[in-house]
């Protein structure tokens, strides 16, 4: 009788009382010591309620039931349906939504709602899936936003794959340290890219210069990638490098000239067939014959052969640790001294090995002054 005369009242109360009137059947329904009737009978209120033309009244009863576990799940999935800003409070912190409520969510056009569902605690793979294939832009912003959303390796890649060109999108994908490395080159060289295009437009640079930059690019954010990287990174980067065409002896070079030899055996083993074991060990003896038969059997040219014999002698003389980097004063000695055997053209007409090490050698000179500047005004400042 008491919910009967309670719907009777509604019919004429004005809106105000009416919301207030919704929200406190609302809290009956969770908190109060009702009988199975009582509780059918507020139940059936609520969803008479759900229909009522006042906004207010239904985002009362949204507000008071969207955080409890326990409320009728038939009338939260009602909300869900409401105009957005009813959805919207439901969507955002209610624990009964299921994967397959949220991932239909997804399909609704509006953008506000994906919004919403990207920003929900806990968000699982499945739906975080769902809005990195379908989400809005807005969306795949607010699920990079959410630190408690489990993203998985392939969701990241399609959303690298669909945002490459949005700098924001790119530079928050590139902050997540869960992000894999190939993907993390690739956007690196968008983002060279997109510095190119802007300079390219100014009319500052030719396409040339663009190309040459960009592979110079690609090689460096490589190189820098792979230091400390493990095994299976180191794998996955190499077969990412090859499948785009950025695996190529100038980088194989100069992560000699590095010291990268980790990453140096590991893409020689992926090019060549051979196993690493094999590899390391002939680099290890240094013997011509071994290494001249590898590295043709990785497809290197020729012509590269000499300078690679040269660089792997003469960091093995010096001591250099086949699994860890150069120190950059050692890389510019190991680069020049390269650079001093090959000048008497031993290469022939390959002026463009010898092009290439005197660019590195100048480029490493650089950091190594830069590394250097940097030392001595932390010095200075620890002195002061």
């Amino acid at each position: 009788m008491i919910i009967h005369d309670f719907l009777n009242w509604v019919e004429t109360a004005p809106d105000g009382p009416r919301a207030e009137a919704a929200g406190a059947l609302a809290r009956a329904w969770l908190y109060s010591e009702l009988d199975d009737d009582s509780r059918k009978g507020a139940s059936a209120a609520l969803t008479v309620l759900l229909d009522d033309p006042c906004v207010d009244v239904r985002m009362a009863i949204a507000h008071n039931l969207c955080r409890s576990s326990d409320a009728p799940r038939h009338i939260l999935l009602s909300l869900a349906e409401d105009r957005q800003e009813v959805a919207s409070i439901v969507l955002e912190s209610s624990p009964l939504f299921s994967d397959v409520d949220l991932i239909d969510v997804l399909a609704n056009p509006q953008e506000d709602l994906q919004r919403v569902v990207a920003s929900r605690r806990e968000l699982s793979a499945a739906v975080s899936a769902a809005i990195a294939e379908i989400g809005t832009e807005s969306a795949c912003r607010a699920l990079l936003s959410n630190n408690s959303a489990k993203i998985v390796p392939t969701s990241l890649l399609r959303l690298a794959e669909r945002f490459e060109d949005v700098a924001d999108l790119r530079e928050a994908l590139l902050k997540r340290q869960d992000l894999p490395m190939h993907m993390r080159h690739a956007l690196l060289l968008r983002h060279a890219r997109s510095i190119g295009e802007t300079a390219g437009a100014a009319g500052e640079r030719d396409q040339n210069d663009d190309e040459n930059l960009l592979a110079d690019a690609s090689d460096k954010i490589a190189l820098r990638l792979v230091h400390g990287a493990s095994h299976a990174e180191l794998i996955e980067m190499s077969e990412y490098l090859r499948a785009s065409g950025h695996l190529n002896t100038r980088l194989l070079l100069r992560a000699v000239c590095c010291g990268r030899f980790r990453f140096f055996a590991t893409a020689l083993a992926l090019l060549s067939g051979v196993p690493e074991e094999r590899i390391f060990r002939a680099l290890i003896a240094a013997r011509p014959s071994a290494l001249r038969a590898l590295m043709r059997k990785a497809g290197l040219p020729m012509r590269s052969h000499q300078a690679f014999l040269l660089a792997i002698d003469m960091a093995r003389e010096g001591g250099a640790d086949l699994t860890a980097d150069l120190p950059l004063d050692l890389a510019r000695m190991l680069t020049e001294c390269l650079l001093g055997e090959l000048q008497d053209e031993a290469l022939g007409a390959d002026g463009d090995i010898l092009a290439f090490l005197r660019r590195f050698a100048l480029e490493v000179a650089r950091l190594e002054a830069r590394a250097y500047i940097h030392g001595t005004a932390q010095r200075a400042l620890s002195a002061a």
